[in-house]
C-alpha cells in the first residue's frame, strides 16, 4: 500500500532527507478525479485513504522512454496535515526510495 508523505515542501533536499529520489518529470497536467484510471480511483477510495480529503491531482508523464504516467494526489487529513501520494496507472505506490 502507498503511504501519504506529510511534508510542508517537496524539494529535492527534503526528498533526499526522507530517503526518496527526485523523479525526472516530463509534462505535468492537472486532472480531475473522474479522469483517473479506474485502478487509481479504486485505490483512493480504499480504507487507506478514507480519512483523507483529496485536493489537487496531477498526471505526470515520464521524461524517459518508458513513458509511464504517475499520478500525484494532494491530500489533507482532519488535523490539517497535507501530504502527496504518488500512484502509478495500476493504482500502486509509485514513490521512488533509495536503498542505503
Amino acid at each position: 500500500m502507498a503511504a501519504v508523505a506529510v511534508w510542508g515542501f517537496s524539494t529535492p533536499e527534503a526528498m533526499a532527507q526522507a530517503g526518496q529520489t527526485p523523479v525526472q518529470q516530463g509534462q505535468k497536467e492537472k486532472v480531475t478525479q473522474e479522469q483517473l484510471p479506474e485502478p487509481v480511483q479504486h485505490t483512493l477510495k480504499s480504507d487507506t485513504y478514507q480519512a483523507w480529503t483529496i485536493g489537487d491531482i496531477y498526471k505526470v508523464s515520464a521524461a524517459d522512454e518508458a513513458g509511464k504516467a504517475v499520478y500525484e494526489v494532494t491530500m489533507t487529513n482532519a488535523q490539517g496535515q497535507t501530504g502527496v501520494v504518488r500512484l502509478n496507472e495500476k493504482g500502486a505506490d509509485a514513490s521512488e526510495r533509495t536503498e542505503k
